[in-house]
């Protein structure tokens, strides 16, 4: 059991904070032209405490992705009020948990909205209790940027039925103009993060010599410092102690029918590699050509997937995972990097078109991939048959692939 000293030390840091408050208090109230010399704060450092309670209030933030297809033909409806709204969705945690929400949009502005102006709003369309909460959209660019940020300034009270939101969100040339690259192949993309607040309760505690929250906030800067720390190690050129240097070496076809080997270096360290890679680690364990002249040569992926690939090896995530994403998922394959793998993967889904399910689809085959071969045979049967083998690229990738061709017409007579 511990000693009134014991918990007086503890609390030492409260106290101390105390004094300072009473500092601040005092001077507050002198005269602003003069300063109390004879002022002494008394410090008590050597009272203790028998018991502690805590007031808690807990923040259960969730967020939601909703995608509105074709939506420029929205603003071209003669319509003059056009009123969209998402599917129900819900947090994934919390005692909120059981509620239901949605979004809703008025592409060419709601009653009351400026010319010109897109109207968005959240909805609390099911839960047995008013919620307190506020909200912050956005729009999601075809670089997976987020923009025309909009947040509530306060917390509102939401009863079941009430909607909030901005009636003059962005104007339509912000929706329209290529430049801005707001629309991804004409898909309107609506970001929303909603912060519920739950009920004040306050509770006694035990006594302990850490809490867990501040744990879990110095595991969450441990790992943001390692990132950090991490990033400006490969960003160093060379990077400092590096061991291995990998040589990619591009083709270039010339008039004559020659070719001109351009290579690019990059420099890392075995050990990091290593760790991140089976096929990286097994390289360097044996009498490997690699191993022995420190040197990895690569002809077949491109310089900007090795960059991304480093990056995500080094620091767990890639910049801009849409850049190169079939050569990225072919390299994440290769050195079976399995997360950077999926996200390749999550992205391809996101980007099956007319034009890419044809390369899509002889990729999933050749890895093996049954989700995505999944997702585009039933991108290319639902309406688009026609079109995508009218492309270049089912010529190039799929007509020559009797399997792939016959996998495609039963799938199409199961539809």
């Amino acid at each position: 059991m511990r000693t009134k000293q014991n918990r007086a030390t503890m609390y030492n840091s409260v106290i101390k904070s105390s004094s300072s408050l009473s500092l601040t208090s005092n001077e507050s109230t002198s005269s602003p032209n003069t300063i109390n010399s004879n002022f002494s704060p008394i410090m008590r450092n050597d009272y203790s405490l028998d018991s502690v309670c805590c007031t808690k209030r807990s923040l259960h933030t969730f967020s939601h992705m909703w995608i509105v297809e074709n939506f420029s033909s929205y603003l071209e409806d003669p319509e003059p009020i056009i009123c969209l709204s998402s599917a129900p969705f819900s947090p994934i945690s919390g005692i909120s948990i059981t509620t239901q929400w949605r979004l809703v949009c008025y592409p060419k502005g709601n009653y009351g909205a400026s010319s010109n102006y897109m109207s968005i709003f959240l909805e609390y369309i099911k839960g047995e209790r008013d919620i307190k909460a506020k909200a912050e959209y956005s729009l999601v660019n075809r670089k997976c940027e987020l923009t025309e940020i909009r947040k509530d300034i306060q917390f509102s009270v939401y009863k079941c039925g009430n909607s909030r939101g901005f009636i003059n969100y962005v104007k339509y040339e912000t929706l329209t103009l290529l430049e801005n690259e707001t629309l991804d192949d004409d898909k309107l993309k609506i970001y929303v993060r909603i912060t519920i607040m739950d009920d004040a309760i306050t509770e006694e505690t035990k006594y302990q010599e850490f809490d867990d929250s501040e744990s879990i906030n110095f595991t969450t800067r441990g790992l943001e410092g390692l990132v950090r720390d991490f990033t400006q190690l490969l960003l160093q050129s060379p990077p400092k102690m590096s061991d291995i240097k990998i040589r990619v070496t591009i083709l270039y076809a010339t008039f004559d029918d020659d070719s001109i080997q351009s290579p690019v270096i990059f420099y890392a360290h075995k050990l990091i590699l290593a760790a991140r890679s089976p096929v990286f680690a097994a390289m360097f364990s044996n009498r490997t050509l690699e191993n022995t002249t420190n040197t990895i040569d690569i002809n077949d992926l491109h310089p900007n997937t090795i960059q991304s690939m480093l990056e995500y090896i080094y620091t767990g995530k890639v910049t801009d995972i849409k850049k190169s994403t079939v050569e990225l998922y072919r390299c994440a394959d290769k050195y079976q990097l399995e997360d950077l793998r999926l996200q390749a993967e999550m992205a391809l889904m996101n980007s099956i078109s007319i034009e890419t399910s044809a390369e899509i689809l002889l990729l999933a085959d050749q890895h093996h991939s049954k989700d995505l071969k999944s997702r585009v045979i039933q991108f290319i049967v639902n309406g688009n048959l026609k079109a995508i083998t009218q492309t270049d690229g089912w010529h190039r990738y799929v007509a020559c692939i009797p399997d792939l061709v016959t996998e495609v017409i039963q799938a199409t007579t199961i539809e």
